[in-house]
């Protein structure tokens, strides 16, 4: 089979909270039994996370490779062949399996690894990633839809929800914003800065997965902004 998305497989219905930050990367997997969501990593997909109190926690840590001279300089141009290829043969996926493939856990695990070693200019760490279960999935794909039915008609939205609700893993990734943040409009904002490193770790994390066999669709559409966005996915929870 090609190129599939993380999605379902989430039959347990359950939340959690995947969180990684700090020059020496941690994970930490939470699980809140009444959000009827799992949080773990990212947003690319579509979408959407919660801020709880883990009632339990899942933790390792992420040693860095040390870079030599030695090691940066081996094969380089197989290097540049594995690398470059990843990127030219990236694609956008609008057409997902419906179901997500075996090992797509360990497969999202070293994806974010791989993101949160985005370029970060202030250093800040803004990121954060969840993956949404199936009862935030629910709610989102209704919600677009809503979104989708008061603009285009009901068929339209109708089409939209069942569309949406076939695809099998949903992640969201969020960019956290720090008091007193600038606008986005002054260039050499935090703000600004914080964001462009969030988009550089999305990319990170498409071609990560992307090299594991796994399609990813990035999206920012009107629904991530709607007020009921943060209450279907848990965010205020």
């Amino acid at each position: 089979p090609g190129p599939t998305s993380f999605y379902k497989r989430l039959t347990s219905k359950r939340g959690g909270h995947l969180h990684k930050h700090g020059r020496r990367p941690k994970r930490v997997l939470f699980y809140n039994d009444t959000m009827n969501l799992l949080l773990i990593l990212f947003v690319l997909l579509v979408g959407g996370g919660f801020g709880f109190s883990p009632s339990g926690s899942l933790s390792s840590s992420a040693e860095r490779t040390p870079l030599t001279s030695t090691n940066l300089c081996a094969r380089p141009q197989t290097r540049f062949r594995e690398v470059n290829g990843n990127i030219l043969t990236r694609r956008t996926v609008n057409d997902f399996m419906e179901e997500l493939p075996d090992g797509w856990e360990r497969a999202l695990e070293r994806a974010i690894e791989g993101a949160i070693y985005a370029p970060n200019h202030k250093r800040t760490e803004p990121w954060k990633f969840y993956l949404l279960g199936e009862t935030a999935i629910e709610k989102v794909c209704r919600l677009n839809a809503s979104l989708v039915a008061s603009k285009k008609g009901e068929d339209a939205g109708a089409k939209k929800l069942a569309r949406w609700l076939k695809m099998p893993g949903w992640l969201v990734v969020t960019c956290a914003l720090s008091e007193g943040v600038e606008s986005m409009a002054e260039p050499t904002s935090v703000l600004r800065e914080d964001y462009a490193a969030c988009c550089c770790a999305v990319q990170n994390l498409c071609l990560s997965l992307h090299s594991q066999g796994i399609g990813t669709k990035w999206t920012t559409g009107p629904v991530n902004f709607h007020p009921d966005f943060a209450s279907a996915v848990g965010f205020d929870g």
